[in-house]
């Protein structure tokens, strides 16, 4: 009987290309879904995200800080996301699927840096907001759980914010360090 098929099948050309379609149409879609879910992390640096820089610089001992200018040109530097720095008005649209995520420093953001050295200190809080229904895995990589630099699902986020946090940090230690002695 399979003989008899094969015969058919060579005497009928048409139904070779059938067949063959056929048979390509499932490979097709292997190759399509795995290659959107083999390495879901390693295109990052082409993820849109959103930046929108409230903060208001403050004076403190005499130093002028405007820390949320100075971690949108650090997240602006980084490879890790595609940043782009812009006011509110400009990420609204961002939310109907332009960019993953709009990150937005409230406009007290240097302000609670003065308080590191305070008895209780005023946490430095970034918002967010993901696309959730835009990707799934870039809902995921969004998940900051209120701040930037707390448990992220990738750690370019942890390293682009503790290298700023902890400079600050370590900066007004010293600062305390010189007026102790």
């Amino acid at each position: 009987m399979i003989k008899a098929e094969w015969a058919y099948m060579q005497r009928h050309k048409f139904m070779m290309i059938v067949m063959a379609i056929i048979m390509l149409i499932p490979s097709i879609y292997a190759v399509t879904f795995l290659r959107s879910m083999w390495d879901p992390y390693g295109r990052l640096n082409h993820l849109p995200v959103a930046v929108v820089n409230q903060d208001q610089a403050v004076t403190y001992q005499g130093h002028r800080l405007s820390i949320g200018h100075d971690l949108t040109h650090t997240l602006k530097q980084s490879d890790a996301l595609e940043f782009h720095a812009m006011t509110a008005d400009q990420a609204k649209p961002g939310k109907n699927g332009r960019y993953y995520m709009v990150l937005t420093i409230p406009k007290n953001f240097s302000q609670h840096a003065t308080t590191l050295l305070n008895r209780h200190p005023q946490a430095m809080v970034l918002h967010y907001d993901t696309s959730a229904g835009h990707n799934f895995v870039a809902s995921q990589n969004g998940n900051f759980r209120g701040r930037l630099n707390s448990t992220s699902s990738h750690n370019d986020y942890d390293q682009l914010c503790q290298d700023d946090v902890c400079s600050y940090q370590a900066t007004r230690w010293r600062s305390q360090n010189r007026y102790d002695d």
